[in-house]
């Protein structure tokens, strides 16, 4: 469903405000695509030992703890915050996994309030993992090589420009653009694979 730029804006400043209906729906649009970044991000190795929703709930929990510090009310805006909480809590739990230390202590409870949020979260997010779009998508990025799989993260999930994208990657803003055509091309052919 597609939202427009001044309701989502008016969605966030409500959410800022303490409104649990604007939070929420602003975490039905924007969590999908968060969780299809988060699986991006991961890639195949630390998926394999790494819960994508997991992270997700961590993610939606943390921005919701610190809503307020969200600068901005445009959708873009949002969307690079919520993307930067994920990629913590990606290298977080990857650096946590790899020094293979497991500590339940450090589990933190929470207060009454942030149980019934994360109870919510669960649920929205175990809507979000069930759908077989989603699904089908990941089962079609994962068939992608890692040069298609970034192209797409930079431009479609972050929504970087030619100029930064190629900076990150080491190219030229045209070999940028090339790469992303050929990337789109190989995951529609993915995609449509996937439904035979």
């Amino acid at each position: 469903m597609a939202v427009n730029g001044n309701e989502t804006t008016g969605l966030i400043r409500e959410a800022k405000a303490g409104s649990p209906a604007a939070i929420e729906r602003l975490y039905e649009r924007h969590a999908p695509r968060l969780l299809a970044f988060i699986r991006l991000r991961l890639g195949r190795t630390l998926r394999a030992h790494l819960e994508s929703r997991d992270i997700l709930q961590a993610a939606l929990l943390r921005s919701f703890e610190r809503l307020s510090q969200l600068e901005g009310n445009q959708e873009g805006e949002l969307m690079a915050w919520l993307m930067r909480i994920a990629e913590n809590e990606i290298r977080d739990r990857a650096d946590y996994y790899q020094r293979q230390r497991r500590d339940a202590t450090r589990d933190v409870p929470l207060d009454e309030a942030h149980a019934a949020i994360a109870a919510e979260i669960r649920s929205m997010s175990s809507r979000i993992v069930l759908d077989e779009e989603a699904a089908r998508l990941e089962r079609a990025i994962e068939r992608l090589s890692d040069a298609h799989r970034e192209i797409i993260l930079l431009r479609k999930f972050e929504e970087l420009g030619y100029r930064e994208i190629a900076a990150r990657l080491g190219r030229s803003e045209d070999a940028c653009r090339m790469l992303l055509a050929r990337a789109m091309a190989a995951l529609t052919v993915a995609m449509t694979e996937g439904t035979t």
